[in-house]
């Protein structure tokens, strides 16, 4: 399969969540239960970047990782959140659970040998807040059959964050195609 570029809204998602503002570490007070460690993961991280919270780790496991995105499902449905139809970042666009994994764009035109397989959900809860993971292979070239590495980045999003987050979508939508 050809390497395909990224998307604007795929790279504004990617930065934000390889944590380009860090603010420091999150407490123990203010983890939240959306954000999901599976069982064997290493590298762990967990902080603040702007208003979110974030929970980065790597498991070693083969594309395309059921077992991990069953874990994570199955866990925030036990503490009542409810998967969205879409995708948070873009309304146009169903969650990877509804079309499978994106694979093979170019990580970067700095690096265009390396590509990136990637996998999103977006779940809600009853007051507003928003989780998005976001699960990711990277190796050179757009094969899968020796993908091991898996990075997944929790990134929970407080109702209000999320709010703002959506009107400033829409504006920019709007001031990208004015009618």
């Amino acid at each position: 399969m050809p390497c395909r570029k990224i998307s604007p809204a795929l790279l504004l998602f990617i930065l934000l969540s390889a944590g380009v503002c860090y603010h420091g570490l999150v407490s123990s007070a203010e983890k939240t239960d959306a954000l999901i460690s599976y069982p064997d993961a290493t590298e762990v991280w967990s902080g603040r970047v702007g208003e979110t919270r974030q929970l980065r780790y790597h498991v070693n496991i083969r594309y395309p990782a059921i077992n991990v995105i069953d874990f994570i499902s199955r866990r925030l449905q036990e503490a009542g959140w409810k998967r969205l139809a879409y995708d948070f970042l873009n309304r146009d666009l169903p969650p990877s659970r509804l079309r499978n994994w994106d694979g093979g764009f170019l990580e970067s035109l700095k690096h265009p040998e390396v590509c990136v397989h990637l996998w999103t959900d977006n779940w809600k809860n009853d007051s507003g807040d928003v989780v998005r993971y976001m699960l990711r292979y990277k190796q050179r070239g757009c094969g899968t059959s020796d993908l091991t590495d898996l990075e997944v980045i929790g990134v929970y999003v407080p109702a209000a964050v999320a709010r703002q987050t959506q009107q400033f979508i829409e504006q920019s939508k709007k001031n990208l195609n004015p009618r």
